[in-house]
């Protein structure tokens, strides 16, 4: 073993101990001391903040559980953490008792990956591939389902699609609605590429959607961009361009 790989695994070891300690410390409150402060940290709100941490200490007030000037053994750590995990826009809470007499709520929210909108109502579909309700914090530039869709449909096949345009390379970006008419229609906007893409049904999407990039990149550099109304996908080994 070289002497830097000594010196780090050292390192390593003294930092997960004194973490260790640390963690020990602060664990251990007095049972008479009294809650000076209760400070809530959003972990995740320098890239989003659809609440901010006046809303959850009211939210937390409103439930008369607010921590402040009590004594740290009545505190309940996993009250508050229950609470303000039946905030709408909260995906973890996890609070602590600090021997500073400061009771720390660490919280992170849910990210919303698809907006839905039916005849009955819109909302986002997070991460966890749960329902999120709509707020006018929530800012984020997210694909957009529309037409007939069930909910279900929305937190699973949808999303499973959805999940797919994000992290794949070249689609990544590119569509910005998907257009439910029918189970076995659906229409897909494009951002700056004019032209509709009609998937018909989302069965075989991955075979269907690489049929398409191949025309975009090798096709169209070979014979220059045409550019076509609609682009349909839903026959085996074609893409039809209409204008």
């Amino acid at each position: 073993m070289k002497i830097k790989t000594i010196f780090a695994t050292v390192g390593a070891m003294i930092a997960v101990a004194l973490l260790l300690v640390a963690t020990i410390w602060a664990s251990h409150v007095p049972d008479d001391m009294v809650c000076q402060e209760m400070r809530i940290v959003i972990g995740d709100s320098a890239t989003h903040q659809f609440v901010g941490v006046d809303e959850l200490q009211r939210t937390l007030k409103r439930n008369g559980i607010s921590p402040v000037g009590m004594k740290m053994k009545d505190v309940s750590c996993q009250a508050i953490e229950e609470i303000l995990l039946e905030h709408s826009m909260l995906r973890t809470a996890e609070c602590y008792k600090l021997s500073s007499g400061e009771i720390r709520v660490d919280v992170t929210q849910r990210v919303p990956i698809l907006y839905v909108s039916t005849a009955e109502g819109s909302y986002f579909v997070d991460m966890d591939r749960k329902v999120m309700p709509v707020r006018s914090s929530i800012q984020v530039e997210v694909p957009i389902l529309r037409g007939e869709i069930t909910s279900q449909s929305a937190t699973e096949e949808y999303y499973d699609f959805v999940q797919w345009l994000t992290h794949n390379r070249y689609w990544k970006g590119r569509i910005t609605t998907i257009y439910a008419r029918s189970p076995r229609y659906i229409v897909l906007s494009q951002r700056e590429v004019e032209g509709s893409i009609i998937l018909g049904e989302l069965d075989g999407y991955e075979r269907k959607m690489a049929r398409l990039r191949k025309l975009y990149v090798d096709g169209f550099e070979e014979i220059g961009y045409k550019s076509y109304k609609e682009y349909d996908l839903r026959f085996d080994g074609q893409v039809i361009g209409r204008k």
